[in-house]
């Protein structure tokens, strides 16, 4: 089996777990302001303080999909390149829609977080895909013992 599919399969799976995590970050943000906001108001810095893993991690995540897609590349698998560049693509809205979040209409402050849960799936569906195929192909090629004969 090639070396690149089985790197791109782990890589898939690491940034699977990374958005799991980054999901969990975003929950601790708002559970910070809303906290800090029940001792009074809280300014932008106190806001941003609760997000900070969650933005750090977010960009690390996107970094990460420029790696998934240069090491799809290397599989030379027309459909792990296409996921790879999906999950790009997706990423790129993310950061968009983070970047633009305060200054549009709240209503595409909503895309965000299902974004997120779309980046989720893709990466859920590709990484699955991936086990299952490469789990195939290393049973087609393990060759079958025949049973005993007496």
């Amino acid at each position: 089996m090639n070396a690149f599919r089985t790197v791109h399969r782990y890589w898939a799976s690491l940034l699977t777990l990374a958005v799991i995590v980054q999901i969990g970050f975003a929950g601790y943000g708002a559970f910070s302001a809303a906290d800090k906001v029940s001792d009074g108001s809280i300014d932008e810095n106190a806001f941003e303080d609760g997000f900070g893993l969650h933005i750090a991690l977010g960009y690390f995540i996107f970094l990460g999909s420029l790696v998934l897609l240069l090491v799809s590349l290397g599989t030379r698998n027309r459909s792990r390149i296409l996921w790879s560049l999906l999950v790009a693509g997706l990423l790129v809205v993310q950061i968009l829609l983070a970047w633009t979040g305060a200054s549009l209409p709240a209503v595409f402050g909503f895309l965000h977080p299902v974004n997120a849960l779309i980046i989720l799936a893709v990466l859920g569906s590709l990484t699955g895909r991936m086990w299952r195929e490469d789990r195939a192909a290393t049973m087609a090629a393990t060759p079958a013992t025949s049973p005993p004969t007496a």
